[in-house]
């Protein structure tokens, strides 16, 4: 009794490494706005390339984290065959990280927020889903200037609808992995929020 009760107050820790200042003000965001009682904790390269995401995730396994994610924009990898044999490589060759693809970058996921359903069409690139998300939050940008005056994961919570876009997120990745051709753009998100899921039983 003693000992589950034990385990149970031990605090978690998810760390997460996203390529560049969306991912982190969106993950320093949702830190702020819900105060889990574990710890999340945001994490940024020096560098924006894969190995560099990889080399700081292999840091923060040393440094003892129960679970850590990188969150990878696919439209620079999927347009490059060796840049995706060396992702693929890095994906195998370190199985303690959780890798949580947004094809074709992060923003994908912020749409899914104010998606009815599943749906086959493809975003090419940043510019083409930032088109389609400034319907729902106009001045969007991803500059230190619009992450200062909005608060990214708050603004989608109330704005959007947050599980709908979880299992969107999660029907889309099933549906990428059975007809890559037809569903090409997609987001892994739902990894994260299932690891919360199970952290706050």
């Amino acid at each position: 009794m003693t000992r589950k009760t034990e385990n149970r107050n031990v605090r978690k820790s998810i760390a997460i490494i996203g390529e560049g200042l969306t991912e982190y003000r969106y993950v320093d965001d949702m830190r702020t706005t819900e105060r889990y009682r574990f710890s999340l904790v945001p994490g940024i390269p020096k560098h924006s390339d894969i190995d560099d995401i990889v080399r700081l995730a292999k840091e923060r396994i040393n440094a003892g984290y129960d679970y850590v994610l990188c969150l990878i924009d696919m439209d620079v990898i999927e347009g490059n065959h060796e840049k995706m044999e060396h992702y693929q490589a890095l994906k195998r060759d370190n199985p303690k990280i959780i890798f949580v693809e947004s094809s074709p970058c992060t923003e994908y996921w912020f749409l899914m927020h104010f998606m009815p359903r599943p749906s086959s069409k493809e975003y090419a690139d940043y510019d083409a889903v930032a088109q389609e998300l400034k319907k729902h939050i106009p001045n969007y940008d991803k500059t230190e200037v619009f992450f200062n005056k909005t608060h990214i994961y708050k603004e989608l919570k109330e704005k959007g609808n947050m599980e709908r876009a979880i299992e969107l997120s999660r029907e889309l990745d099933k549906l990428h992995e059975m007809e890559p051709e037809v569903y090409k753009s997609y987001s892994q998100m739902y990894k994260l929020f299932d690891i919360i899921k199970e952290i706050m039983k």
